[in-house]
């Protein structure tokens, strides 16, 4: 019998130590009692997302306020539980702040300590991070290719990657109030139009506007002659239909050393008609050589960027 109580008493013991180990792995981190704290924190987080939990040896009733921080509006904290979150989502960013500190100055009313905080951002891939419909898809696809995203996935790369520029068409060139002309027949175009791709720049994302559907042949292509020369930049487009399109390359790694102009082939694509000081070179069927002229702007539009911030 009392080997019987014995064991009912070790099976308690180890459900209930189970159950803390459960409970702590469920807390987030906390810092040691140290004067500084170094954290190593992904880049690319939410506003709100907790960085840790500051912790102190006063006792009774502590209070914790932040007494500077490297980077302004990086950090909320909470005064009573020490909780240190992400305030400004977007200053944490490798690219622009590997490392953001903070000093917190804590206090119970007769007594003060500070510490300091070190945030140490892990370099991500950025495409990844500002993709949420089409992560998936682009997680599998090949280092090349080139995945279909959606319309905020777009403007979220052209907004938060770092320096990122605008070619094959700027934005006052692509948004007009002109009405929109479509080629039937497949053709390549490219706009002679000043939205080159800078030196030094990877093409990493693309749009345009097409009336065709159930498209698979369209290239994107970039050469340093105007009129000849072009290459494929990774594969063909993914299959999409008419409307607006926009997508985003797996692993670009062809870094352009010269000033380099954008041209695409595909069918219907959408162009502005007869727009004055605007022209495009055009060539017939999928070609690298563009022999004719036409006026008007072919509405299309890449992103490059000096920096790969992507695997």
């Amino acid at each position: 019998m009392k080997n019987q109580v014995k064991l009912v008493i070790l099976f308690v013991l180890i459900t209930v130590m189970s159950c803390s180990n459960s409970d702590d792995s469920q807390n987030p981190p906390n810092n040691s009692d140290g004067s500084t704290v170094e954290i190593a924190f992904n880049e690319n987080p939410r506003s709100g997302d907790l960085i840790t939990i500051i912790s102190t040896n006063l006792s009774g009733d502590v209070t914790f306020s932040l007494s500077s921080e490297s980077v302004s509006n990086a950090f909320t904290l909470d005064s009573n539980s020490g909780e240190l979150r992400v305030a400004a989502w977007q200053v944490f960013d490798f690219e622009t702040n590997e490392v953001i500190t903070a000093t917190v100055a804590i206090s119970n009313g007769t007594e003060s300590s500070s510490k300091v905080v070190i945030v140490n951002l892990n370099n991500m891939d950025d495409i990844w991070s500002f993709l949420n419909d089409s992560r998936s898809a682009y997680e599998s696809a090949s280092n090349g290719q080139w995945v279909m995203i959606t319309e905020n996935e777009y403007n979220d790369l052209a907004n938060y990657l770092y320096d990122v520029n605008k070619c094959g068409a700027s934005n006052s060139q692509y948004y007009r109030s002109n009405s929109i002309s479509y080629d039937s027949a497949l053709y390549t175009y490219a706009n002679d139009n000043n939205a080159t791709v800078e030196p030094e720049n990877y093409v990493f994302a693309f749009k345009y506007v097409t009336n065709a559907n159930n498209q698979t042949n369209a290239k994107i292509k970039t050469s340093t002659s105007l009129q000849e020369g072009y290459q494929n930049v990774g594969s063909s487009l993914p299959q999409h239909s008419s409307g607006e399109n926009y997508f985003v390359l797996k692993g670009a790694n062809g870094k352009h050393p010269e000033t380099t102009y954008m041209a695409l082939a595909a069918e219907g694509i959408g162009y502005y008609n007869g727009i004055s000081n605007h022209s495009f070179k055009y060539g017939n069927f999928d070609t690298n050589s563009l022999p004719y002229n036409w006026t008007g702007i072919a509405i299309y539009q890449g992103l490059s960027s000096s920096l790969k911030q992507w695997n």
